[in-house]
């Protein structure tokens, strides 16, 4: 339900900001807020919270948008969420706006992890064949799980790509006992 919700309020603000071709700034400024509240706990309570009321939402995100110097038109898209009870999920629309933006620019964000700290070298030879498979521009995330042995896993929206040895010992494990 959420999804389907971040996904409207996204898709209105992707449109919005591509027509007044000011996608950076909003991107930016979605960053600043969602920052902002992640780092405030009593935020996140105040803005989860049904007693209270719209206005009071409003009035909090317009200062917030004061302090942060963000743009009119984001100011103005943030007060709206206030003011309807969907400030809250301001995260959410944040991923679902970004992940919009990807896919209107052929582009893939890839999580690519490994067992120990990969060379820049490695990774763009990574990337480059991820492209090769999905026909988008990817960019990469790295992050390392010794777990994994050796090897990597790369995970692409909800396609994974293991080639790590854990899964391959574990798939020769799954073969010799049957």
């Amino acid at each position: 339900m959420i999804g389907i919700i971040a996904k409207r309020y996204a898709k209105a603000l992707a449109d919005l900001s591509v027509e007044r071709k000011n996608v950076d700034k909003v991107r930016a400024d979605l960053a600043s807020i969602v920052e902002t509240v992640e780092a405030n706990p009593a935020l996140q309570k105040v803005f989860a919270n049904p007693s209270v009321t719209g206005g009071e939402r409003t009035a909090i995100v317009a200062e917030i948008a004061v302090r942060l110097k963000l743009q009119a038109e984001t100011r103005r898209f943030l007060e709206y969420l206030a003011g309807n009870g969907r400030i809250r999920f301001v995260r959410e629309i944040r991923a679902a706006f970004e992940a919009l933006l990807a896919e209107r620019e052929n582009r893939a964000m890839a999580r690519l992890t490994t067992a120990s700290d990969a060379k820049q070298s490695d990774l763009e030879a990574v990337a480059k064949s991820l492209e090769r498979l999905t026909g988008k521009t990817v960019e990469i995330s790295a992050a390392v799980d010794p777990s994994l042995i050796g090897g990597a896993t790369a995970r692409i929206g909800s396609v994974i790509y293991d080639g790590s040895i854990r899964t391959q010992l574990a798939k020769m494990r799954e073969r010799l006992g049957k």
